[in-house]
């Protein structure tokens, strides 16, 4: 099961990232706003860089081999000038950030280094209250003494794409053999899985460590028909956030739910695999016990025990405990958090056989000692790309597909519910204030979606189609998002008015406004569309001005690409552009680090408009001839 599989590599240091977050309020968005409050970061340009990672151990089949040449081997990614970037969806939609154009690079010696390009990656499974409080006012526990991003943490899974060609059967290391061995190949490339566990991110300038946060991460085998960003494991639920009457329902005052006292821990989420083949359990819980502080260790839980709670219908249920885990600091750096327990040939039928795996510590002053346990017999899916950008011509369509399980093992036939709704401030799930209302007069209704029931490998379906134009919700905010909520039928169906979608269970789409391609636009046109970037992104304006006909000019026209940038010309859309540095980063692949905008919110029919602009200035400019 991909990263859980044997073997894999575990890695931990820093991460470095600087988004933009002027663009994070929609009032920003309004022509009539020309002076943006700067937020926390205004001259962020959106990289994403590994800091300092180490490849802290390794397992294969026979466990831990800490004697292999790769383990204490760096993991490096790309840097000056293709760094990778990390961009949001969209003002309304911040909890999809995604990594464009991450490339791994990994020395295994002094003549080998095995480097692949990762796929775009979405933020999966953020929270945050991932630490510990340091103060009590009831709803601010989410925020602490530290901020909300020093308190979130998520992960982010993709898979990385190396040549064959490029990587030798025999490389020194006996686990970096093994990997290629074990895992499969996809048009000449072969495929890793790859998992971060990012938290702790200090957004403060004052802070020694800002634009930084922690990073751990695992590296492992791709198998065939499973999901590729996703964990394709089973679930353990986190016990509630908030007090529960007796019928275990959350109490509710003053329409607010009660929060639990701010010393007791969150948690989140975990997966976990009966790994049979080698009768072990394999338990990930990186991204799912609160920390003591910031990046800090996990907090202090006692023991932890894991069992398999076995309902017998003749009498109560019984606990068939399985062994103690380990929760450490060292585990969190050194593993990854992933931890593994022996079965033996009961638990392992008991898991096997309906039982619901349940973590519980033995400290009894911190609220239901159970922190973790599995829900039995109810399905588990996560969508595998949920952001999603469509062009608003009716007609329009994507696709999206849904990985649906059941105790581990796909489930086929399986068919799943959709909500569509049209984002506006007071949706659940949207990351804006409530007074900004976000929608249009005719969003609503502008997007279809329908679902397949779930195939032999647990694949369901997802098809987006545009019916009509969304319009604009400002002259400056292109378009309109939706969420597509996804949801077992037969489950009583959520109040999707005050339900926050569970992240995996939500695709976000953006559809651009219906816009036609304009052959022959005039400066006003192409100045309009450049107007909000200057206005909100500082880094950019200070390298050049895009509303400025002059500067657009030079750097329409110059340099050259084959001498400068060794690249061919563009000759798509009816168009053929062979200079200029503006056209080159405005048609860079979509997915690649260096392609203008960096936000990719301009629609492609008015990247194609602003592109035949620049043809029409090269043509009437006095350039040397195409070479």
């Amino acid at each position: 099961m991909s990263y859980l599989d044997v073997p894999r590599l575990h890695f931990s240091g820093r991460f470095f990232t600087d988004p933009s977050t002027v663009n994070n309020d929609p009032t920003h968005y309004n022509p009539d706003v020309t002076n943006p409050s700067p937020w926390q970061e205004p001259e962020g340009q959106h990289r994403f860089q590994f800091q300092n990672c180490i490849i802290n151990s390794a397992v294969n089949q026979d466990g831990p081999v800490p004697n292999d040449p790769v383990v204490g081997v760096a993991v490096n990614t790309n840097a000056v000038p293709d760094y990778a970037r990390i961009v949001d969806l969209d003002v309304y939609q911040q909890g999809v950030s995604t990594l464009f154009g991450l490339i791994i690079n990994i020395p295994v010696s002094d003549t080998l280094t095995i480097s692949g390009n990762t796929d775009p990656a979405a933020l999966n499974s953020c929270w945050f209250t991932a630490v510990l409080p340091t103060r009590s006012w009831g709803s601010d526990y989410g925020e602490d003494s530290f901020g909300g991003d020093m308190n979130a943490c998520g992960f982010f899974q993709t898979v990385i794409r190396i040549a064959e060609t490029s990587w030798p059967q025999s490389s020194g290391s006996a686990l970096i053999d093994q990997l290629r061995a074990s895992t499969i190949t996809v048009d000449g490339q072969l495929l890793l899985s790859l998992k971060m566990v990012v938290d702790g991110y200090e957004n403060v300038p004052q802070d020694a460590n800002f634009r930084t946060g922690r990073i751990v991460g695992t590296i492992g085998t791709v198998n065939a028909n499973e999901p590729l960003y996703n964990p394709p494991g089973r679930y353990l639920q986190p016990r509630s956030f908030y007090e529960l009457d007796a019928n275990g329902n959350v109490v509710i005052v003053n329409k607010n739910p009660v929060p639990l006292p701010w010393y007791y821990p969150s948690f989140n989420e975990a997966i976990f695999k009966v790994d049979t083949t080698r009768n072990v359990l394999v338990l990930d819980l990186a991204n799912s016990i609160c920390r003591q502080s910031a990046a800090g260790d996990p907090v202090d839980l006692g023991t932890i025990t894991a069992s398999v709670t076995l309902p017998d219908s003749s009498g109560p249920v019984a606990e068939l405990p399985i062994s103690t885990v380990d929760y450490s600091a060292f585990s969190y750096s050194n593993s990854a958090l992933i931890t593994e327990l022996p079965l033996n040939s009961d638990q392992l039928n008991a898991l096997q056989s309906g039982g619901a795996l349940t973590l519980t510590s033995s400290r009894n002053d911190l609220g239901n000692p159970v922190v973790l346990s599995e829900t039995g017999g109810i399905p588990s899916f996560a969508v595998e790309v949920r952001p999603v950008r469509m062009a608003g011509d009716p007609g329009t369509t994507a696709t999206t597909q849904v990985y649906i399980s059941q105790n581990g093992a796909p489930l086929a036939g399986k068919i799943l519910g959709l909500n569509i709704a049209s984002v506006h401030g007071d949706t659940p799930g949207a990351t804006v204030p409530p007074y900004n209302p976000g929608d249009t007069p005719q969003a609503d209704g502008a997007l279809q979606a329908t679902i397949t029931p779930s195939d032999a490998n647990g694949f369901a379906t997802v098809t987006l189609t545009v019916v009509k134009d969304p319009g604009q919700r400002t002259p400056q905010l292109d378009g309109q998002l939706y969420f597509i909520n996804l949801y077992d039928p037969e489950l009583p169906e959520p109040d999707w008015a005050t339900f926050n979608p569970i992240q995996e269970h939500l695709i976000s789409c953006l559809v651009w406004s219906q816009y036609a391609v304009n052959t022959n636009p005039s400066w006003e046109e192409v100045q309009n569309m450049m107007a909000p970037y200057m206005k909100l992104y500082a880094s950019m304006r200070n390298l050049v001005d895009l509303t400025d006909p002059h500067t657009f000019s030079i750097f329409a026209i110059n340099p050259p690409w084959d001498r400068t940038y060794n690249a061919p010309p563009y000759k798509q859309n009816g168009l053929n552009i062979w200079c200029g540095a503006i056209p080159y980063y405005l048609t860079r692949d979509f997915n690649n680090s260096l392609y203008m905008p960096i936000t990719r919110d301009l629609s492609p029919n008015k990247l194609t408009t602003v592109l035949y602009f620049v043809q029409n200035l090269q043509s009437t400019a006095s350039l040397p001839p195409e070479q």
